[in-house]
């Protein structure tokens, strides 16, 4: 007697539909005339203590898991194509490329990291130590080679005259 019916299916789909709050996505699947899926979890790097979010967008190409039935599954990920090509061909850089132009990115071999944005880089709550760039923020106050921008003073040279270099 057979109670469980194990064998999986997998398929590539196009996201029709994206619902946010439950991080899920329905897809319609080409290989079967369009079939749209249910609601299937998308799966994600984390979700316990340490969490992740991020979903793809409707018309992206994505990997789908589904049971013998088609019912139930799991969409496992996207993955580059023609229409959506990778944001790089270097195998050292970790790249998050959003659609409004920003982009976050770590050489891996120089340790640098990069952040191109549109909109603003904002710091809540703690202090920024940059070590080797010697510019620590702390309480609003930015200190540069160890000169602070609030608190610096200048010698005076008199009417007219250049300010001197911070003291």
């Amino acid at each position: 007697m057979l109670t469980h019916d194990f064998t999986a299916t997998f398929q590539q789909g196009i996201v029709s539909a994206v619902d946010s709050q439950a991080h899920k996505v329905r897809c319609q699947i080409p290989a079967l005339e369009n079939l749209e899926t249910a609601w299937l979890p998308f799966l994600t790097q984390n979700s316990g203590g340490n969490q992740f979010y991020c979903l793809p967008d409707a018309g992206e190409l994505v990997a789908i898991l589904l049971d013998a039935r088609g019912e139930d599954g799991c969409v496992l990920g996207t993955f580059y194509n023609e229409q959506d090509p990778p944001p790089t061909s270097n195998g050292n850089l970790w790249v998050k490329k959003f659609n409004n132009g920003t982009i976050i990115q770590h050489d891996r071999h120089s340790g640098d990291l990069t952040i191109h944005t549109t909109g603003k880089v904002i710091v809540n709550n703690c202090d920024v130590i940059v070590n080797n760039g010697n510019v620590n923020v702390n309480s609003g106050d930015v200190v540069a080679d160890g000169i602070s921008l609030k608190h610096h003073k200048h010698q005076e040279q008199g009417d007219g005259n250049p300010t001197s270099a911070p003291l």
